[in-house]
């Protein structure tokens, strides 16, 4: 198992990656059913939530360990080495109580947060909603997809675009006005259809939320967002978070599948008898790959310590580095995707079996590799920026 590449000072804050290493072969040991049931095994849950992981990215005003970003990345990538699933539904349900502790009124916070403890938040931010403004509030309704992190959540986010007249609202950017609300889990519908190659554990199900009225302290508009509660870490921009945490999945994710790769090289013996890591082309596909997941988590680390220490300071947050946030999340997703690409190659019918870590490696990435965030369509966003077109720009 890697250690980070950089040293962190987190304030004096828990050693929260020492607690994840600690339940990391728990962990791991529940990845196979986690992927069966299509969920995290209860307990894992109670586990991460008794560490107070899933409260990682909440601010400290309402109880939550407003983690350092490089103390995300850290957790992340750890929780992503045992179990992909892990990661990605930790990530999930970090960011929801993110989105509901810094950006959400009163009301919400002591609904979601009572006495400081985090119901969980999580579902699906993508404005297939619609919301329409009634007295105090919005009457919303909508049907969503890859609600990740659902399973356990009391409260479920969903994106809504803002209607007037029976038309969308255009906000002062010409683009439709966008609502992240949370509704509770009893006027949510799940739909099931979390049946996938990859990432399987996660329990991303479709569903459906209930028309119904909320107050507008369940609402965040990103067309007019409350100042937030707590610090820095959510003046970076609103896309930071699921950039950090994506990011850090493919770290950690990319790592397990390096460990896996020279396990299974050393153990299988090639021509005259001898191991496989004592060829000379895995030798060198090896170091040339784990060098490149080093420089990617780098650039990953580099950019949002930046990101934090400019927001921390009061100083804007540039073009450059709202560009950088996304394109280094993308790049740790290109590094990811070669080495499941080479090891599962290289690990012949090995990885052909379920059952694998190689095979479950390869799956999560590549199933990581095709959200919206992270996909091809955010790299030629970022190109088309690194090469001047006119009227480009990326999301943050």
């Amino acid at each position: 198992m890697a250690t980070s590449a950089v040293p962190v000072d987190n304030e004096a804050q828990p050693d929260w990656l020492a607690c994840v290493r600690a339940l990391g072969p728990m962990i791991d040991a529940e990845a196979a059913a986690n992927e069966s049931a299509s969920k995290l095994s209860p307990k894992v849950v109670a586990a991460l939530d008794r560490a107070g992981i899933f409260g990682l990215m909440a601010p400290r005003a309402v109880g939550g360990g407003e983690a350092h970003p490089l103390a995300l990345l850290d957790v992340i990538a750890e929780l992503s080495y045992w179990d992909g699933s892990a990661g990605w539904y930790a990530h999930a349900v970090m960011t929801g109580g993110a989105v509901a502790g810094a950006f959400l009124g009163d009301r919400a916070v002591a609904a979601i947060f009572p006495q400081g403890r985090f119901l969980h938040a999580a579902g699906q931010a993508a404005p297939t909603g619609k919301a329409v403004r009634e007295g105090e509030g919005y009457r919303i309704t909508g049907r969503f997809s890859f609600g990740s992190g659902s399973p356990n959540a009391q409260w479920i986010v969903g994106g809504y675009v803002l209607h007037e007249g029976g038309k969308p609202v255009i906000g002062p950017h010409g683009q439709p006005v966008m609502l992240i609300g949370l509704a509770p889990r009893d006027t949510v519908e799940f739909l099931g259809n979390w049946d996938v190659l990859g990432l399987r554990g996660t329990g991303s199900y479709d569903f459906a939320v209930s028309e119904q009225v909320l107050h507008a302290d369940f609402f965040h508009d990103t067309s007019a967002p409350r100042e937030p509660r707590g610090g820095a870490l959510y003046r970076m921009g609103f896309m930071a978070m699921p950039c950090i945490s994506h990011g850090a999945f493919a770290v950690g994710a990319a790592r397990r599948m390096l460990d896996e790769w020279l396990k299974f090289m050393r153990a299988k013996p090639r021509e005259g008898g001898r191991p496989g890591s004592e060829m000379q082309t895995f030798q060198r596909d090896f170091a040339a790959l784990t060098a490149e997941l080093h420089a990617a988590e780098a650039y990953l680390r580099q950019t949002f310590a930046r990101l934090f220490d400019a927001a921390a300071a009061g100083e804007p947050i540039t073009t450059e580095m709202q560009l950088d946030g996304r394109l280094a999340t993308s790049h740790a997703y290109v590094v990811a995707v070669r080495i499941a690409q080479a090891a599962y190659s290289s690990s012949m019918t090995h990885g052909l079996r379920n059952g694998t870590v190689i095979q479950r490696c390869f799956r999560d990435i590549n199933a990581g590799n095709a959200h919206f965030l992270t996909a091809e369509q955010s790299l030629i966003d970022a190109g088309k920026v690194l090469a001047g077109i006119e009227g480009a720009a990326v999301v943050f």
